[in-house]
C-alpha cells in the first residue's frame, strides 16, 4: 500500500507539472496573439474585451484569457476598471515620448556600467544577439506584418544583451519593462499604410545604428555607445509617432 501511495503521489505531481507547463505555454501564446492583434488594429483602441468572446475566438479557457489580459494591463496594451472590465488602451504620443526618454537614459547608464565590467562572455553575447537581429532585419522591408513580432523580440534581445553586463538586476528589469510597454507603438508603425513609404529606409538606418552599437561594445567606447543609444531610441520614437499617427495627449480611457 505504501508503494502504491508513493507511486500515485508521484504520478499526480508529474501530471500537475505537465498541466502547469501547458497552461503557461497557452497563456504565453495567447498573450502574443493579443499583442499582435491590438498592435495591428484587429482589436481597435477603446473596444471592450469580452472574455467569453475571446475565449471562443482564441479557443482557450476563461482563466487563460483573464491571466493573459492581466499581463497586458501591466504592459500598457489593456486597461481594467472594476465593473467595466477590460478595454484596449488608447495609445498616446506623450506616453511614448516619456517612456522613450526614460529608456534611453537608463540604457545609456547601463551601457557605461557594462563596459566597465567588460569581458569576453558579454562581448560574445552581444555579437550573437546582433547576428540574430540582422537576419530578421532583412525580412522587415519585404514582409513587415509577418516579421515584425520576431524582429521586435530579437531587437529586445540585442538591447538587453548590451545592458546585461551592467551588474544591476534592477536597471535591467526596468529597461525590460520600458521596452515591453513601447512594443505596441513599434508594431503599430510597421502595420500602418503610411509606414510602407519609409519602412525600408528606416530599417536600413536602424540596422546601421545596431551595427555601430555592437562596434562600440567591442571597442569599449562609452561616449560613442551612449550617443548612439540616445539617438537610436528617440529617433525610433519620432518614426513611430509619424507612421502610427498617434493621438496627442495623455492616455484616454473610454467609459
Amino acid at each position: 500500500m505504501i508503494v502504491l501511495y508513493i507511486f500515485l503521489e508521484t504520478l499526480w505531481h508529474q501530471q500537475w507539472e505537465v498541466m502547469m507547463v501547458k497552461n503557461g505555454s497557452v497563456i504565453a501564446t495567447l498573450s502574443d496573439q493579443l499583442r499582435r492583434d491590438i498592435s495591428l488594429g484587429i482589436l481597435q483602441p477603446g473596444v471592450k474585451l469580452n472574455i467569453e468572446a475571446l475565449k471562443r475566438d482564441y479557443s482557450v479557457s476563461h482563466p487563460s484569457v483573464r491571466e493573459a489580459l492581466s499581463l497586458l494591463v501591466g504592459e500598457g496594451y489593456v486597461s481594467f476598471e472594476e465593473l467595466k472590465g477590460f478595454r484596449v488602451l488608447q495609445p498616446s504620443q506623450e506616453q511614448l515620448k516619456d517612456s522613450s526618454r526614460v529608456r534611453a537614459e537608463m540604457e545609456a547608464l547601463a551601457f557605461e556600467w557594462s563596459v566597465l565590467r567588460t569581458n569576453v562572455d558579454w562581448r560574445s553575447n552581444v555579437i550573437a544577439a546582433h547576428y540574430a537581429l540582422s537576419e530578421v532585419e532583412v525580412q522587415m522591408s519585404s514582409d513587415p506584418l509577418n516579421a515584425a513580432l520576431e524582429w521586435d523580440n530579437r531587437n529586445k534581445n540585442f538591447h538587453m544583451a548590451i545592458v546585461g553586463n551592467s551588474g544591476s538586476q534592477k536597471i535591467i528589469e526596468l529597461i525590460s519593462v520600458e521596452y515591453d510597454q513601447s512594443r505596441r507603438y513599434r508594431l503599430m508603425a510597421h502595420a500602418s499604410d503610411r509606414s510602407e513609404k519609409s519602412r525600408s529606409r528606416w530599417v536600413e538606418r536602424s540596422a546601421e545604428e545596431h551595427s555601430a552599437l555592437k562596434d562600440a561594445v567591442l571597442e569599449g567606447n562609452v561616449e560613442a555607445g551612449q550617443a548612439i543609444l540616445r539617438k537610436h531610441i528617440t529617433k525610433a520614437t519620432l518614426h513611430v509617432i509619424e507612421d502610427a499617427d498617434l493621438p496627442i495627449g495623455g492616455l484616454q480611457k473610454l467609459s
